[in-house]
């Protein structure tokens, strides 16, 4: 008779979180930050720990009596094939006989496992690393945790942060064309489409967005009104793939999205939009992951773009005395190295004789912009 035992394994006691989706492999490890039973469950297996492989054991028995699990048969068979797994690292206690017919506990050597994953739509497949006969896994392989990608294209620069302003050098997420590629691991809770579902939830949010700051009559990227239908795609693509990265980072994923700003620049690294993110707390990877967008303007996105916009008119001329106030003494953006004269963008060496301009009553850029 053998069992899969650790009466002579030293190991800690683990207590689990309840998952919200019901399912095992969600639910989260008290003692190791949260961390999901199927991030540790791969980590072990992978590193075959036994005093961890233990511990996770002692932790999906105590779950076994959980209502979530009771009323599934389904999640009890992941159970079952967890802690399968499980034993084969810590390895079986065989009961045998001594010649005086004492019985006697002897410690079985671990088979050798491999692991892998079985979804050939996988980035991770094992047959993609390993040697296989017409593409199909060996016999006796134990299926881990897959892992997935899916390019949603850009054309222009998405830099995410939570600075003030987000440049090359803020740290944050950067999704480019060169790095559009979203990223996740799928435990068999997540449905084949959930990233186009997220996509679709996102781009709601975006097209919600009122467009608002600095117009110019060039119209360039995001200043234009309404929004463009490829750029509100363009930037459902960018923010999706920012939210499976940061929702599925290996090293620290984070349930609720992290970044709260994002400034977008062309190939040409001239800003083509500014906004403010304000996310849903813990929804991070689903379709309601984003609250709210706002567009927004900064001094050093407005001087980057007035660089390489003087002579250029402003979309509306009525709003010329505003915008001079706006970037003159103690207006919002007084740091902006431009201003406005007869209806378009000068230098800043306009700015003198403009007192009797500056006397008038100030006035926001929301209202300036209504």
């Amino acid at each position: 008779m053998a069992s899969c035992s650790c009466i002579n394994i030293n190991n800690d006691y683990w207590n689990f979180t309840t998952p919200g989706s019901g399912k095992v492999n969600d639910a989260t490890i008290d003692e190791l930050s949260d961390k999901k039973v199927s991030v540790v469950h791969k980590s072990i297996i992978e590193g075959t720990d036994k005093e961890q492989a233990c511990s996770l054991k002692g932790l999906l028995k105590s779950m076994e009596n959980a209502e979530f699990v009771e009323r599934s048969t389904a999640e009890q068979k992941v159970i079952d094939k967890l802690i399968k797994s499980l034993c084969k690292i810590i390895g079986v206690e065989e009961v045998v006989t001594n010649n005086g017919g004492e019985e006697v506990d002897v410690i079985a050597e671990p088979e050798k496992i491999i692991y892998g994953c079985l979804d050939p739509t996988a980035t991770n497949y094992y047959c993609k690393d390993n040697d296989c006969v017409d593409n199909k896994p060996p016999e006796g392989i134990e299926d881990v945790t897959c892992e997935y990608s899916q390019e949603l294209s850009v054309e222009n620069k998405y830099l995410f942060c939570n600075a003030n302003e987000c440049t090359q050098d803020t740290p944050g997420e950067r999704v480019t064309p060169t790095n559009d590629i979203a990223s996740w691991m799928n435990n068999g809770a997540l449905d084949n489409d959930h990233i186009y579902k997220v996509k679709a939830g996102i781009k709601k949010v975006i097209e919600n967005v009122q467009p608002k700051g600095i117009f110019l009559k060039s119209k360039k990227g995001f200043y234009t009104r309404p929004l463009s239908k490829q750029l509100i795609n363009e930037f459902a693509n960018a923010l999706t793939v920012t939210v499976f990265n940061t929702k599925f980072n290996k090293d620290n994923s984070y349930k609720t999205f992290p970044y709260t700003k994002v400034t977008v620049y062309g190939g040409n690294s001239q800003p083509m939009g500014q906004f403010r993110i304000e996310p849903n707390k813990d929804r991070n990877g689903e379709s309601d992951s984003i609250k709210k967008i706002t567009m927004r303007d900064s001094s050093t996105t407005l001087n980057n773009r007035f660089r390489e916009e003087v002579g250029t008119e402003i979309l509306d001329p009525n709003h010329e005395s505003g915008m001079i106030k706006l970037f003159g003494p103690g207006g919002k953006f007084e740091d902006v190295r431009f201003t406005v004269k007869d209806g378009k963008i000068v230098t800043e060496d306009i700015k003198e004789g403009l007192g009797l301009v500056l006397q008038e009553e100030p006035i926001g850029l929301a209202k300036l912009l209504k």
